[in-house]
């Protein structure tokens, strides 16, 4: 097994050299053309002073003294590149697509399907605490990097819920969760307070699903389905609520209403359900899964299609915002909420790491407009994400999409909305 392994590990450093090396002159032709392109013995520097001499400069470096290993087989001729490449080409191909079928599930053309991982059923409205003094009996569970977390920390924003239910944010380390990608920081001191649970405030998410699900799992068994994020969970009988963002959003909402002598906007107007869960399905598939079925398609077929919802979506939009401030009307709703969540990793996380298309976001006028006037209207928005974590996460534990672990440049999230 473990020659195996060092088989592939070798195999993709053969193709990160093939790589590099395409890009640099070969020994051979920098000693052939050393004198008339004055390339011997000089390094690269920076241009600091036009009037100085030429010779003093080069556009190549000298091979460093101390550099990686590597087995020079691209060098050697053996075994012939005719083969070596295919070969290369073909294991590593393999491997990937093994282990983005790992990650998650595709049908057998290649596409991304999001399967369904919720917890809990139609859950009853959230109960009020009885007086101004007692804690809320509930507890959220959400992730920065995440996406479908973010919609609800926006929503948490913009109905003035801070403080009402207590929100525990997870660390993405799939190295040290035992499960998922989740775990969790150290308890704070309401924590300790709240009499929870341990098992709610220490360890990792799927410790909380394991402990949610204990009176259905047998003695010593695991909870088997995965550990998402975000979670609403009820301290006080220690089961879930709901992990779907759709109906978190929904339930917040409806608690904001009744809470008395609390100002917040309505994000779902009641009479206009149907309306907002249609433009939900609308975006979902074209632009919110639509970039994430670019990321993880495994043929050609598949992030072709992907690709042309992505671009149809981002027409639309800015076709639709146009017309109106918001995308369902005069007023903000919850699908302005989560197609923030979406926009603000288009730039810096999806276009690049899972090709989805479409350029910047800036290059659309109405939907850069619309981004303002949302920060602008409601500020604390600003606050709902780290844009530097959340994008960053992509290609720290996407590792497959990412071999090299390299994190590109990434704006804080108000120098960004100063570009659009």
């Amino acid at each position: 097994m473990k020659r195996r392994n060092a088989s592939i590990i070798l195999i993709n450093l053969l193709v990160c050299f093939r790589g590099i090396s395409s890009f640099a002159p070969s020994p051979h032709l920098l000693l052939k053309g050393a004198s008339k392109y004055n390339l011997a013995g000089t390094t690269l520097k920076a241009e600091k002073d036009t009037t100085t001499s030429s010779s003093s400069s080069s556009l190549y470096q000298d091979v460093p003294k101390k550099k990686p290993w590597t087995f020079g087989i691209l060098t050697s001729g053996f075994p012939p590149q005719q083969i070596l490449v295919p070969v290369v080409k073909f294991v590593t191909f393999q491997v990937w697509r093994l282990m983005m079928n790992e990650l998650v599930t595709h049908d057998e053309q290649g596409r991304f399907v999001r399967e369904s991982f919720q917890a809990g059923n139609n859950p009853s409205p959230l109960e009020l605490p009885s007086s101004s003094s007692e804690q809320s009996r509930y507890k959220l569970y959400l992730g920065n990097p995440c996406p479908w977390c973010h919609r609800v920390k926006a929503a948490i924003a913009v109905l003035n819920l801070e403080g009402e239910i207590p929100v525990t944010m997870l660390i993405d380390d799939a190295e040290k969760a035992s499960k998922g990608g989740w775990i969790l920081p150290a308890p704070s001191s309401d924590d300790r307070k709240a009499n929870i649970a341990e098992e709610l405030i220490t360890g990792d998410l799927a410790g909380v699903y394991n402990y949610c699900y204990r009176d259905i799992l047998e003695e010593g068994e695991k909870y088997k389905g995965r550990c998402t994020a975000p979670l609403l969970v009820d301290t006080l009988t220690g089961t879930i609520v709901t992990n779907e963002s759709n109906e978190i959003i929904i339930l917040l909402n409806d608690y904001a209403r009744r809470l008395p002598e609390h100002e917040s906007v309505d994000l779902r107007p009641i009479g206009r359900e149907e309306e907002l869960d249609e433009a939900t399905k609308h975006w979902f598939d074209l632009l919110w899964n639509g970039s994430y079925k670019c990321g993880f398609a495994t043929s050609q077929l598949a992030y072709d299609e992907a690709a042309s919802d992505v671009l149809k979506g981002l027409t639309e939009m800015d076709e639709v915002l146009a017309s109106q401030p918001y995308l369902v009307g005069q007023d903000v709703s919850e699908v302005d909420l989560k197609s923030f969540a979406w926009v603000t990793r288009h730039d810096y996380a999806y276009t690049v790491i899972f090709k989805s298309p479409g350029g910047r976001i800036a290059q659309y006028p109405h939907i850069s407009a619309w981004v303002k006037r949302l920060v602008k209207d409601y500020p604390k928005l600003l606050d709902s994400i780290d844009m530097e974590d959340a994008c960053g996460s992509y290609y720290r534990q996407l590792f497959m999409l990412n071999f090299g672990r390299i994190v590109p440049y990434i704006p804080n999230i108000r120098d960004w909305v100063g570009g659009l």
